[in-house]
């Protein structure tokens, strides 16, 4: 049958989505399937131009018709009660739940960058002869000083130690530095002008700072490579670039080496000003750090800086010192969190195992290999979980706040939230199949029991076991039960084609 000129587009393109959405049905009925929706939709077309109703209205109506005639095929393809059942089945799965998480744990990954800050933590310092360089860090719960106390007495220790090559002092502060019409938080640090000879490192771009820069470079400022990409997009021309930092107009004369990181690593300004009109900070934001000379020890540093600082008077008021390997200074964090990670993850099992001791009878009867699949895949799932709120405490939240505190909170409520529904989790799967229980129903009379059920029924979907939860407790000793279906039950389980 041939169409008439004014509709022959509107058939073709119809027929050639026909065509398209055919491949997905069985070619054993795949043409007849073809002339069967061809010729509706011919007749149709035909029908509303010859009635006048052809308009933009009737259009929309075909193109949802033939979009439909997708899904139509599709069910042809595939039967559409086991792809329901499937998609109901799947989710409850052991395996659905490891890929989720670890496909989690990937995208956070992905998104940090592939884990920068651990990388840098296990790779080569970029320092010259790191083994030889010690941070004095001060500990004194929240003392405050000030802190051009500690670059006058640094500038006289140089002088007087016999340890150290050199000594450079640093104090750090939260920032921000005005990049044209933008206006950027950062961690600024002012550092000693010998830093990074002490540390033996050179720009990648411009120069840093040197001895006679304090006096003819008071407002000069040297960049990470983070802030040059993220708030100059690595402009060329960036030395000697002017910026507003702190209040004042300050230049641009070098940017550090995109390895570099020095104590924190959201630090992203040097300066050899004073960061901030106020003359106080933290002793925990201070320190000093020190270029051993050959042969010398840290032990025999620190026990002469102690006897520096006690000759300091009440310089840095009670707070105490401590001298230790810069290595161990910079990668603290990461053991405390991974220290942290691991206590979480021990005592989730020592919970889990109590949880199941109280909730299992006696005569439970499970294989080993079961038992084996059940604390598996509870270890590898809170293992995923935990290794993601490391890496998001580590690489997001720490760059995205500049702070330390920040970081360290949200990996404590991260952690806990995290066991807290991995043990739940686990306590509402079956202890055979491990899949989630479902077919949930309620048990006793509610007006006989202070208006509530006694409890709530979960069932294995295959039949292996039912899961009673309370409603109300007796005593703390009272917990949900597990009890194991036997064979008498298998036949409530089965699907219907086996029924059948």
């Amino acid at each position: 049958m041939e169409a008439s000129g004014p509709i022959r587009g509107l058939i073709r393109q119809s027929s050639w989505l026909l065509r398209i959405a055919s491949v997905l049905v069985p070619k054993a009925v795949r043409k007849q399937w073809y002339e069967q929706q061809r010729t509706q939709v011919w007749h149709w077309i035909h029908f509303l131009h010859e009635s006048g109703r052809l308009n933009s209205a009737s259009k929309r109506e075909l193109a949802k018709h033939l979009w439909g005639a997708f899904r139509n095929a599709f069910w042809h393809r595939f039967d559409r009660d086991k792809v329901k059942r499937l998609v109901n089945e799947a989710p409850r799965t052991s395996r659905f739940a490891l890929l989720a998480m670890t496909g989690l744990l990937l995208t956070v990954v992905v998104a940090s960058g592939f884990l920068p800050t651990v990388r840098w933590a296990l790779s080569a310092f970029p320092y010259k002869a790191p083994d030889r360089l010690a941070n004095l860090s001060f500990n004194g719960n929240f003392i405050e000083y000030h802190p051009g106390n500690l670059f006058l007495t640094v500038s006289h220790w140089s002088q007087q130690t016999r340890s150290a090559e050199g000594i450079a002092a640093y104090s750090w502060e939260f920032d921000k530095i005005t990049i044209g019409e933008r206006r950027m938080e950062v961690t600024g640090v002012r550092v000693s002008p010998n830093l990074f000879d002490v540390l033996g490192v050179n720009a990648a771009t411009g120069r840093l700072f040197h001895a006679v820069d304090e006096k003819q470079c008071d407002n000069c400022i040297v960049i990470s490579d983070w802030l040059w990409k993220q708030g100059f997009h690595r402009d060329p021309g960036i030395v000697g670039k002017q910026v507003l930092f702190h209040g004042s107009t300050s230049t641009v004369v070098g940017v550090l080496p995109d390895r570099f990181w020095f104590i924190a690593p959201e630090i992203s300004v040097w300066t050899l000003s004073p960061m901030q009109s106020r003359s106080i900070n933290l002793v925990e934001d201070t320190g000093a750090v020190l270029r051993l000379r050959p042969g010398a020890t840290r032990a025999q540093a620190d026990s002469e800086l102690q006897e520096l600082i006690k000759n300091s008077g009440s310089a840095f008021g009670s707070a105490r010192a401590e001298v230790v390997p810069i290595r161990n200074q910079i990668n603290q964090g990461l053991v405390v969190y991974l220290l942290f990670i691991g206590i979480a993850f021990i005592a989730a099992l020592v919970i889990l195992k109590v949880r199941r001791v109280r909730s299992t009878s006696a005569a439970l009867r499970v294989e080993a290999r079961d038992q084996y699949r059940w604390w598996l895949f509870f270890c590898g799932k809170t293992a995923l979980l935990l290794l993601t709120c490391f890496v998001l405490s580590v690489e997001v939240i720490r760059r995205i706040f500049s702070a330390g505190a920040v970081s360290s909170w949200f990996l404590l409520v991260a952690t806990v939230l995290a066991v807290t529904w991995s043990l739940h989790d686990q306590g509402r799967r079956c202890h055979i199949c491990l899949k989630r229980l479902s077919h949930a129903s309620y048990v006793g009379v509610p007006a006989r029991l202070l208006l509530d059920w006694w409890g709530t029924e979960l069932v294995c979907s295959q039949g292996h076991g039912m899961l009673h939860l309370p409603e109300m407790r007796a005593s703390w000793l009272e917990e949900q039960q597990w009890i194991q279906l036997d064979d008498s039950w298998k036949p409530l389980f089965e699907p219907d084609e086996a029924k059948v």
